[in-house]
C-alpha cells in the first residue's frame, strides 16, 4: 500500500528525472516515450506476438545474458526490454536485427498495462536483480511465469525499511524459480522472504560468455593501463593520481556510461592538453598521457593488451563491475574496496592471488610502480585468473538446462 502510493505521489518527479534522462543519456523519444508506458509496437513477422521476454537493465545485465541469448536466437523469438539507452545501444551492437527490443515501462500500473497489451510474452526471465511489484504482479496474472537469472540482492535491500521488505517478500511470491549466482545470493533471497524451495545456486551466468576468447587486435599501439567502467568521481582520483607516478605508459579510462564523456573533460579540465578523446578522432601522440575511450563495446580488446585492469565502480559506492572479463584474457587486476556486487568472484580471485583489492587510490599508488616494472608478477596473476575461469566451464549447460531449454 506504501509503496502503490509512493509511486503516485512521486510520479511529476519521476517523470521529470525519465525527462532529463532521456536528454541526458541521448534516449531520444522511444525511450521516454516507452519509459512512460507508451510507445510499443508490434513485431511485424508475428500476430499476436509471443517472445521469450529477457529483461536486462543495463549493460551489465545485457553482456551477462549474451551467451544464453545468442544461443536461444536460432529457438526463439526473444523481445529484450532494458532500462537505459546504453543497454539498448548493446543490444543492437550484440543482436542487431535478430532480437526485439524496447524499454521497460517504469513500475505504474497503467505502463505495464500497456506493454502487456502489446506483448503476450511466454515467459519472463528478469536477470540480475530487478525487483518492480506491479511487473512482477500484472505479469503473473497474465498467467506468465517469472524467473529470476543470475539473481542477485544487495546488502543495503535486507537493511530497507520493514515496510519495503514486506513489499518485496510479497513481490517475490509471484516468482517461480530464482537461479542465484552464489549461495549467498540464495541466503539473501530466503531471508527476504522467498521460499527456499524456488531457489537453485548456479553460480554466476557471466563466467558463460567467457569461455575460448578469441585473438583480439591491439587497438592501441603502445604500452597502457586500462581503468574500466568509471564513474563519476573516479577518472578525476585515478588521472591526479596517475600523473603524480610519471609513467611512461598510457592510462586508458573508459567509462561505464561513455555518454558522460563532456562532464569527464569538464572535471578534468585542468589536464585536458595531455588527454586524447576516441569520439573526438583525436591521435595519441607523445603528449598524451591520458586516452578517454568513450565507444561501447570494445573492452574486452582493451583488456586483452592493457599490461594492467584498474576495475572502476569499485573506488565510489558502486559495488564494483566484472572482473571475470579481464580474468578469461589473462589480465592482471587491481579493484577497490567497494566489490559488493561481485563478492564471490572477488574472493575467489583474491584466493587464488589473481588479484589485488585496495583501501583506497592513494594505497595503489603506492603499488603501481612496482608492479608495473614485474612482469613476471602480472603475467602469474594472469594466469592465475584464467585458470578461475576455466574452473567454471559448465555454467551455460547449467543455466540451459535448469530453464528446460535444449
Amino acid at each position: 500500500m506504501i509503496y502503490q502510493s509512493l509511486i503516485r505521489l512521486l510520479s511529476p518527479v519521476i517523470i521529470l528525472i525519465i525527462t532529463v534522462e532521456a536528454f541526458k543519456r541521448r534516449g531520444g523519444k522511444r525511450f521516454l516515450l516507452q519509459r512512460l508506458g507508451f510507445g510499443f509496437s508490434k513485431e511485424p513477422k508475428k500476430e499476436p506476438p509471443s517472445p521469450l521476454w529477457i529483461h536486462c537493465a543495463s549493460v551489465g545485465e545485457v553482456k551477462a545474458s549474451e551467451p544464453l541469448i545468442k544461443h536461444l536466437i536460432p529457438l526463439e523469438e526473444i523481445l529484450i526490454t532494458t532500462s537505459t539507452p546504453t543497454g539498448a545501444d548493446l543490444v543492437q551492437n550484440l543482436f542487431s536485427d535478430s532480437v526485439h527490443h524496447c524499454y521497460l515501462p517504469f513500475d505504474w500500473p497503467y505502463a505495464i498495462q500497456n506493454f502487456l497489451k502489446t506483448y503476450t510474452p511466454k515467459s519472463l526471465w528478469v536477470v540480475e536483480t530487478e525487483i518492480w511489484p506491479n511487473l512482477y504482479r500484472l505479469t503473473n496474472k497474465k498467467g506468465v511465469s517469472i524467473t529470476l537469472i543470475n539473481a542477485r540482492l544487495s546488502r543495503k535491500t535486507l537493511t530497507s525499511p520493514a515496510w519495503l521488505k514486506t513489499t518485496y517478500r510479497k513481490t517475490l511470491q509471484f516468482v517461480s524459480q530464482v537461479l542465484a549466482r552464489s549461495q549467498t545470493e540464495a541466503d539473501r533471497f530466503m531471508a527476504l522472504g522467498c521460499p527456499s524451495d524456488k531457489i537453485k545456486v548456479l553460480d554466476n551466468l557471466k563466467y558463460a560468455g567467457l569461455m575460448d576468447q578469441p585473438h583480439y587486435p591491439a587497438i592501441i599501439k603502445k604500452d597502457y593501463v586500462l581503468a574500466a567502467s568509471t564513474h563519476h568521481n573516479e577518472e578525476q582520483q585515478l588521472v591526479a593520481m596517475w600523473l603524480t607516478l610519471n609513467r611512461p605508459e598510457l592510462l586508458v579510462i573508459v567509462p561505464r556510461h561513455p555518454k558522460r564523456r563532456d562532464q569527464i573533460l569538464k572535471a578534468l579540465s585542468p589536464y585536458r592538453k595531455q588527454i586524447a578523446v576516441f569520439s573526438l578522432n583525436e591521435p595519441i601522440t607523445d603528449e598524451i598521457q591520458i586516452y578517454l575511450d568513450d565507444q561501447i563495446g570494445a573492452l574486452m580488446p582493451l583488456y586483452a593488451h592493457a599490461k594492467l585492469v584498474i576495475m572502476g565502480g569499485a573506488f565510489v559506492p558502486k559495488g564494483g563491475h566484472n572482473v571475470l572479463e579481464p580474468a578469461a584474457v589473462k589480465a592482471p587486476i587491481i579493484t577497490g574496496p567497494d566489490m559488493s556486487d561481485f563478492e564471490a568472484e572477488t574472493k575467489l580471485l583474491l584466493k587464488q592471488n589473481a588479484l589485488i583489492q585496495v583501501n583506497h587510490i592513494e594505497e595503489m599508488e603506492k603499488i603501481l610502480p612496482s608492479l608495473l616494472n614485474d612482469e613476471i608478477q602480472r603475467q602469474v596473476m594472469g594466469e592465475a585468473a584464467y585458470q578461475v575461469i576455466t574452473s567454471q566451464s559448465h555454467i551455460l549447460k547449467d543455466y540451459l538446462k535448469a530453464l528446460g531449454v535444449k
